[in-house]
Protein backbone atom coordinates (compact mmCIF):
# COMPACT_ATOMS: atom_id res chain seq x y z
CA UNK A 1 0.00 0.00 0.00
CA UNK A 2 2.21 2.76 -1.30
CA UNK A 3 0.23 5.44 0.07
CA UNK A 4 0.43 4.32 3.74
CA UNK A 5 4.00 3.55 3.03
CA UNK A 6 4.08 7.36 1.88
CA UNK A 7 2.15 8.58 5.13
CA UNK A 8 3.78 6.77 7.58
CA UNK A 9 7.46 7.93 6.16
CA UNK A 10 6.24 11.44 6.40
CA UNK A 11 5.01 10.83 9.73
CA UNK A 12 8.49 9.55 10.78
CA UNK A 13 9.91 13.24 9.29
CA UNK A 14 7.36 15.11 11.77
CA UNK A 15 5.25 16.32 9.26
CA UNK A 16 2.45 17.62 10.99
CA UNK A 17 -0.44 17.28 7.69
CA UNK A 18 0.71 13.82 7.51
CA UNK A 19 0.43 12.95 11.72
CA UNK A 20 -3.07 14.61 11.16
CA UNK A 21 -4.40 12.53 8.55
CA UNK A 22 -2.89 9.76 10.39
CA UNK A 23 -4.35 10.53 13.47
CA UNK A 24 -7.50 10.92 11.41
CA UNK A 25 -7.98 7.35 10.41
CA UNK A 26 -6.80 5.77 14.21
CA UNK A 27 -9.27 7.96 15.93
CA UNK A 28 -12.64 6.41 15.40
CA UNK A 29 -11.42 2.71 15.59
CA UNK A 30 -8.71 3.75 18.98
CA UNK A 31 -11.68 6.04 20.43
CA UNK A 32 -14.47 2.87 20.18
CA UNK A 33 -11.72 0.58 21.82
CA UNK A 34 -11.60 2.33 24.74
CA UNK A 35 -15.18 3.61 24.93
CA UNK A 36 -16.42 -0.04 25.09
CA UNK A 37 -13.91 -0.66 28.32
CA UNK A 38 -14.28 2.74 29.80
CA UNK A 39 -17.79 3.44 29.00
CA UNK A 40 -17.20 7.16 29.46
CA UNK A 41 -16.71 9.01 26.67
CA UNK A 42 -14.65 11.78 28.06
CA UNK A 43 -12.16 9.26 29.08
CA UNK A 44 -12.28 7.37 26.18
CA UNK A 45 -11.89 10.55 24.36
CA UNK A 46 -8.62 11.24 26.38
CA UNK A 47 -7.28 7.73 26.27
CA UNK A 48 -7.53 7.31 22.55
CA UNK A 49 -5.82 11.10 22.18
CA UNK A 50 -2.65 9.71 24.39
CA UNK A 51 -2.84 6.30 22.51
CA UNK A 52 -2.15 8.09 19.31
CA UNK A 53 0.39 10.64 21.08
CA UNK A 54 2.56 7.48 22.40
CA UNK A 55 1.88 5.58 18.84
CA UNK A 56 3.71 8.92 17.45
CA UNK A 57 6.52 9.10 20.07
CA UNK A 58 7.56 4.95 18.52
CA UNK A 59 6.25 5.64 15.14
CA UNK A 60 10.13 5.28 13.88
CA UNK A 61 10.13 1.93 15.05
CA UNK A 62 6.94 0.90 13.50
CA UNK A 63 6.97 -1.51 10.00
CA UNK A 64 3.93 -2.21 8.59
CA UNK A 65 0.13 -1.81 7.47
CA UNK A 66 -2.44 1.10 8.13
CA UNK A 67 -4.51 -2.26 9.57
CA UNK A 68 -1.29 -3.40 11.74
CA UNK A 69 -1.03 0.58 12.67
CA UNK A 70 -4.15 0.91 13.87
CA UNK A 71 -4.21 -2.66 15.72
CA UNK A 72 -0.53 -1.14 17.28
CA UNK A 73 -2.83 2.11 18.67
CA UNK A 74 -5.48 0.11 19.64
CA UNK A 75 -4.17 -2.49 22.07
CA UNK A 76 -2.18 0.55 23.62
CA UNK A 77 -5.58 2.03 23.59
CA UNK A 78 -7.04 -0.71 25.13
CA UNK A 79 -4.00 -1.62 27.53
CA UNK A 80 -4.69 2.22 28.77
CA UNK A 81 -8.27 1.68 28.89
CA UNK A 82 -7.82 -1.47 31.33
CA UNK A 83 -5.47 0.54 33.50
CA UNK A 84 -8.01 3.14 34.00
CA UNK A 85 -11.06 0.74 34.38
CA UNK A 86 -9.23 -1.13 37.11
CA UNK A 87 -7.76 2.27 38.83
CA UNK A 88 -11.25 4.13 38.50
CA UNK A 89 -14.10 1.26 38.82
CA UNK A 90 -15.39 0.14 42.08
CA UNK A 91 -16.39 -2.98 40.70
CA UNK A 92 -14.09 -6.37 39.80
CA UNK A 93 -13.00 -6.47 36.02
CA UNK A 94 -14.82 -10.65 36.13
CA UNK A 95 -17.46 -11.97 38.54
CA UNK A 96 -17.76 -15.58 39.40
CA UNK A 97 -21.01 -17.29 38.42
CA UNK A 98 -19.81 -20.70 38.54
CA UNK A 99 -19.39 -23.27 35.89
CA UNK A 100 -22.83 -23.89 34.99
CA UNK A 101 -24.99 -21.81 32.87
CA UNK A 102 -28.71 -22.26 32.55
CA UNK A 103 -30.55 -21.55 29.45
CA UNK A 104 -34.17 -21.69 29.26
CA UNK A 105 -36.09 -23.59 27.36
CA UNK A 106 -38.63 -22.06 24.62
CA UNK A 107 -41.31 -23.30 22.42
CA UNK A 108 -40.53 -23.79 18.91
CA UNK A 109 -43.64 -21.94 17.97
CA UNK A 110 -41.81 -18.75 18.96
CA UNK A 111 -41.80 -15.88 16.45
CA UNK A 112 -38.82 -15.10 14.66
CA UNK A 113 -36.67 -12.96 16.61
CA UNK A 114 -34.97 -9.12 15.14
CA UNK A 115 -32.69 -6.79 17.17
CA UNK A 116 -31.38 -3.93 15.87
CA UNK A 117 -27.82 -3.04 16.75
CA UNK A 118 -28.72 -0.42 19.38
CA UNK A 119 -30.10 -3.36 21.04
CA UNK A 120 -27.42 -5.48 21.03
CA UNK A 121 -25.11 -2.63 22.09
CA UNK A 122 -27.63 -1.76 25.11
CA UNK A 123 -27.53 -5.78 26.30
CA UNK A 124 -23.37 -6.30 25.72
CA UNK A 125 -23.01 -2.94 28.02
CA UNK A 126 -25.67 -4.55 30.64
CA UNK A 127 -23.60 -7.05 30.90
CA UNK A 128 -21.01 -7.67 33.99
CA UNK A 129 -17.83 -5.90 33.05
CA UNK A 130 -15.55 -8.56 32.40
CA UNK A 131 -17.71 -10.20 29.99
CA UNK A 132 -18.84 -6.98 28.56
CA UNK A 133 -14.90 -6.35 27.65
CA UNK A 134 -14.09 -9.76 26.27
CA UNK A 135 -17.24 -9.67 24.23
CA UNK A 136 -16.03 -6.35 22.90
CA UNK A 137 -12.23 -7.11 22.66
CA UNK A 138 -12.86 -10.43 21.01
CA UNK A 139 -15.91 -9.39 18.82
CA UNK A 140 -15.53 -6.16 17.72
CA UNK A 141 -11.62 -5.27 18.28
CA UNK A 142 -10.60 -8.43 16.54
CA UNK A 143 -7.88 -9.45 19.59
CA UNK A 144 -7.68 -13.00 19.91
CA UNK A 145 -8.26 -14.75 23.44
CA UNK A 146 -3.91 -14.74 24.58
CA UNK A 147 -3.90 -11.09 23.29
CA UNK A 148 -7.08 -9.97 25.61
CA UNK A 149 -5.22 -12.31 28.69
CA UNK A 150 -2.07 -10.42 27.71
CA UNK A 151 -3.64 -7.33 28.25
CA UNK A 152 -5.83 -8.34 30.95
CA UNK A 153 -3.21 -9.88 32.76
CA UNK A 154 -5.30 -13.67 33.14
CA UNK A 155 -5.26 -16.65 31.83
CA UNK A 156 -5.92 -17.48 27.72
CA UNK A 157 -8.16 -20.25 29.33
CA UNK A 158 -10.03 -17.74 31.34
CA UNK A 159 -11.02 -15.55 28.38
CA UNK A 160 -12.08 -18.58 26.63
CA UNK A 161 -14.64 -19.23 29.48
CA UNK A 162 -15.19 -15.50 30.15
CA UNK A 163 -16.18 -15.69 26.38
CA UNK A 164 -17.99 -18.44 26.57
CA UNK A 165 -20.00 -17.26 29.80
CA UNK A 166 -21.04 -13.85 28.44
CA UNK A 167 -22.18 -15.47 24.92
CA UNK A 168 -24.51 -17.36 27.14
CA UNK A 169 -25.70 -14.73 29.24
CA UNK A 170 -26.13 -12.35 26.26
CA UNK A 171 -28.39 -15.14 24.40
CA UNK A 172 -30.56 -15.79 27.58
CA UNK A 173 -30.59 -11.58 27.74
CA UNK A 174 -31.38 -11.39 24.32
CA UNK A 175 -33.96 -14.44 24.46
CA UNK A 176 -31.73 -16.77 21.98
CA UNK A 177 -32.03 -20.68 22.59
CA UNK A 178 -29.28 -22.36 22.64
Amino acid sequence: MVRFDDLLTRCKRRNSKAMMELYNICAMPVYNASLHIVMNEFDAEEIMQDSILKAFDNIDRFLGTEKDFIAFVKKIAVNKSIDWFRKNSKTPLFTEVGNNIVVEQYDDDDDELIFSVDMIKEKIDSLPNGYRMVLYLHLVDELDFADIAEVMNIKPSSVRSQYARAKEKLKRELGIRS
